[in-house]
C-alpha cells in the first residue's frame, strides 16, 4: 500500500491497526446478530469480509516476527482465509435461496 509507505508506517503497525479494527467490527456484528437486529445473511457477509481482512492484517504482522511465531501467524492467516471463503459461500447460498423465494417485481 502506497499511503503507509509514504507516511513511514511499518507493515506490522498497519496490520495491528487493521486487525484491531476488524475485530471490533466482528464483535459489533456478533452482538447485533445475537440481539436480533442483524440478519443471518448480513452476519455471514460481515464474517466473510472480516476474516479476509484479518488474514491480510496477520500477513502484515508476520513481517515483524520470525521463526516459530511467524509460522503460527501464517497458519492462522490460512485458517482465517478458509473461514472467509466458507462464510462467503454460505452467504452466497443464503442470498440466492432468498432471491428465489421472493416474487419478481
Amino acid at each position: 500500500m502506497i499511503v503507509p509507505a509514504l507516511l513511514g508506517i511499518p507493515d506490522a503497525t498497519l496490520g495491528v491497526g487493521l486487525g484491531v479494527a476488524w475485530l471490533v467490527v466482528l464483535g459489533v456484528a456478533a452482538y447485533r446478530y445475537v440481539n436480533g437486529s442483524q440478519s443471518r445473511e448480513q452476519f455471514r457477509l460481515v464474517v466473510a469480509m472480516g476474516a479476509f481482512w484479518l488474514a491480510y492484517s496477520l500477513l502484515q504482522i508476520s513481517t515483524a516476527v520470525s521463526g516459530l511465531p511467524e509460522k503460527f501467524v501464517v497458519g492462522l492467516t490460512a485458517g482465517l482465509f478458509l473461514v472467509g471463503v466458507f462464510a462467503g459461500i454460505r452467504w452466497w447460498g443464503s442470498r440466492t435461496a432468498n432471491s428465489e423465494e421472493e416474487p419478481i417485481r
